[in-house]
């Protein structure tokens, strides 16, 4: 059960991924287009930004939607345009359903001052239904994807077989989705009242909670199963709720980007933005985790280290992507990564008591653009760098006295790691913008014990995500001879760590897998 569990869990952060990775965009596109909206801009800006800004406060309100058809076809197996095209069907008949249900029952709560905020209804596609948010798209994205791989390829009799395959998904999930409005209608409510009460302990726990929170959401990483942490506050009612223009807004990272879009009203940053700052430790650890590689690599080996880290540093510090540098010393000593992750929450807790109210999700990039929009009085956002340069500091000394005290093989402490180090140095920028090669997606395929073996090849950030049949079969040393970080087997699922040239080898390996099976 434990085992399945976790698989579960896995399968749930790699599908929930996909959606996020866009909107990372959305937040920068929405800074662009608030700052194009200032005073001094001539009106044809001021216009393409008020074009821009109201697109992405589409998105923004939307994101229920866009989860549930992100979730069904990350999930998919196969036929994955059907599965999107059955998910968004089920939420909309979820919507029509849920607001028949309420409306015959008597049971549509009426608007007040503030519209319907406090009430757990809300209106959504121009429907009245229970406020369930994200958590909407989350139930019905997992629950067709479950469905649709389970009866996708049904066959029946000739004379009926229009009723097959895809169809008979979309068969099922009618009587599910119809149960579910009704029955949710009763037991969301209550639901909502557990977030609420969760919630509010998170943010009565103050610091304690701060740390709790963002030692964990680092500590995970190597699971996969930090998304099950850091999604739901940012993105549902966990990490707080707000009425923003009489609009409600869930979810830490959904409460800043509408502040962003309000800031000629914004007197505070709402204190959700607690679990909104995890970048921090990607920008500045990441710098002084590097340095003290390099400070404690051997001075034959200070060359091939620096051309290995100093990449992977900057990658994490600016775009936040931190795989490549974590990979590099996760499995060489577990205590680091211990010592990473409480370092990690005693920085973000500094933050808070300190006042910081800086939007940190990602890398550097992404902090300067979407603070940049935002008074610093109110982000505090020149807290967050003085902050960060302090516990650069920290990182540097503490992974440097460390490495020293207990001869950790950290880059450039070994021969054969330096090997690897200085063979990556000459190859990784020459093939980063090429696609991966067939060479080594054979290699992958093989590892994972061949094509038949392999249920599905997905992606998130920086891994290439795959389920195989039958884990005993995995060859982690084959896998290891292709263009790689890292290889980390749970249960039937392999992650190999790739960096940010992921989705290229994820399509590689789709298409040797199209060709080996033709």
């Amino acid at each position: 059960m434990k085992k399945k569990l976790m698989e579960m869990s896995q399968n749930f952060s790699r599908a929930a991924i996909q959606p996020v990775m866009f909107l990372a965009i959305m937040g920068l596109v929405l800074a662009a287009a608030v700052i194009m909206q200032l005073d001094f801009m001539p009106s044809v800006v001021v216009f393409a930004g008020t074009l821009l800004k109201t697109m992405m406060d589409t998105m923004l309100n939307n994101l229920s939607v866009i989860f549930c058809v992100g979730l069904a076809t990350a999930f998919a197996k196969k036929k994955k345009v059907d599965a999107a095209v059955i998910s968004l069907i089920a939420y909309l008949i979820f919507l029509g359903a849920n607001n028949a249900w309420l409306s015959s029952r008597g049971m549509l709560a009426e608007a007040g001052p503030m519209g319907l905020f406090g009430t757990g209804q809300n209106m959504v596609l121009g429907f009245q239904v229970i406020d369930m948010n994200v958590f909407l798209g989350l139930v019905l994205g997992c629950i067709t994807g479950y469905i649709h791989n389970k009866f996708c390829e049904k066959k029946f009799p000739e004379m009926f077989s229009i009723y097959g395959g895809s169809r008979f998904v979309f068969l099922i999930m009618i009587p599910i989705t119809l149960v579910l409005a009704i029955v949710l209608s009763y037991i969301w409510p209550v639901v909502n009242t557990g977030i609420s009460l969760m919630a509010r302990f998170m943010k009565n726990a103050g610091a304690a909670g701060v740390f709790l929170y963002s030692f964990g959401n680092r500590f995970l990483i190597p699971t996969g199963l930090h998304h099950l942490l850091w999604m739901p506050f940012c993105f549902t009612g966990l990490g707080g709720t707000l009425n923003i223009d009489g609009s409600v807004v869930q979810g830490a990272a959904n409460i800043f980007y509408a502040e962003m879009g309000n800031t000629a009203s914004l007197t505070a940053i709402d204190s959700s933005i607690r679990f909104a700052t995890f970048g921090f430790a990607k920008i500045f650890g990441s710098i002084g985790i590097g340095l003290a590689f390099i400070r404690c690599a051997k001075p034959e080996y200070k060359k091939a280290v620096k051309g290995m880290i100093f990449p992977s540093v900057f990658v994490a510090a600016v775009a936040g992507i931190t795989e490549p540098l974590d990979f590099a010393f996760l499995f060489i000593s577990p205590l680091l990564w211990l010592v990473h992750g409480l370092i990690t929450g005693i920085s973000e807790t500094l933050l808070w008591i300190l006042g910081s109210r800086t939007y940190a999700l990602y890398g550097l990039l992404d902090t300067i653009v979407c603070n940049s929009v935002i008074s610093p009085k109110l982000t505090k956002i020149y807290i967050f760098f003085i902050v960060g340069i302090l516990m650069t500091v920290v990182w540097y000394l503490v992974f440097t006295f460390l490495i020293k005290k207990l001869d950790i093989k950290t880059p450039g402490r070994d021969h054969a790691f330096a090997e690897e180090a200085n063979e990556n140095r000459k190859t990784e920028g020459a093939s980063a913008p090429k696609g991966y090669s067939s060479e080594d997606a054979k290699r992958i395929i093989e590892g994972l014990g061949g094509a038949a073996n392999i249920e599905a090849v997905n992606n998130c950030f920086t891994r290439l995500r795959c389920d195989v049949r039958d884990v005993s079969k995995v060859d982690e040393n084959m896998i290891k001879k292709a263009e790689q970080k890292g290889v980390i087997v749970n249960g039937n699922n392999v992650q190999i760590i790739i960096g940010l040239t992921v989705e290229n080898a994820k399509d590689a390996v789709k298409d040797q897998l199209k060709t080996e099976n033709e």
